[in-house]
């Protein structure tokens, strides 16, 4: 084998070599580079679900506390609701009472005004928004009663006259 030949070989060798050891360089070294990016993937999901699950933590322990110290006053607003469930019981009761009084005092008069008709009807409206019919059919017929009242007393001159 010429000379010239044996060192075209060789050269073209040398290059092979070097080229094949860069590129297997390059290979390792993306390959590298790829595993380093999965790994700081890896690392921020859990570093990430990590800081999440704190978040949770805190957010329960802040609840808990929040409603420890909230308990008085769930107890005081509690406490308030039933007073005024009790409050509105007795306000019903005595608006009741009270169109029943007047309904008694308008049928010993006689007769109904039209500000007795209208304060009459602003009592039972109250009433019935503040839950109160639960003498519907009483109540009601209270109010059918002052509504058929005469607006004035009749005098006895006048019915003698009609007649």
């Amino acid at each position: 084998m010429p000379l010239w030949l044996t060192i075209v070989i060789a050269v073209l060798g040398l290059i092979g070599t070097v080229l094949g050891i860069f590129g297997f360089s390059a290979y390792i070294n993306e390959r590298m580079k790829h595993k380093a990016e999965l790994r700081n993937r890896q690392e921020d999901a859990r570093r990430e679900e990590l800081e999440q699950m704190e978040k949770e933590q805190y957010l329960k322990s802040l609840r808990a506390i929040i409603r420890e110290e909230n308990a008085p006053l769930r107890e005081d607003i509690a406490e308030i609701k039933h007073c005024l469930a009790l409050n509105t019981k007795g306000t019903v009761t005595m608006l009741r009472m009270d169109m029943k009084e007047s309904l008694d005092s308008l049928n010993d008069k006689g007769f109904a005004s039209s500000s007795d008709v209208a304060n009459w009807k602003e009592l039972y409206n109250v009433y019935k928004e503040l839950g109160g019919n639960h003498f519907i059919e009483y109540v009601d017929a209270w109010k059918k009663e002052v509504e058929d009242l005469p607006p004035k007393k009749k005098s006895k001159k006048r019915l003698v006259e009609k007649k």
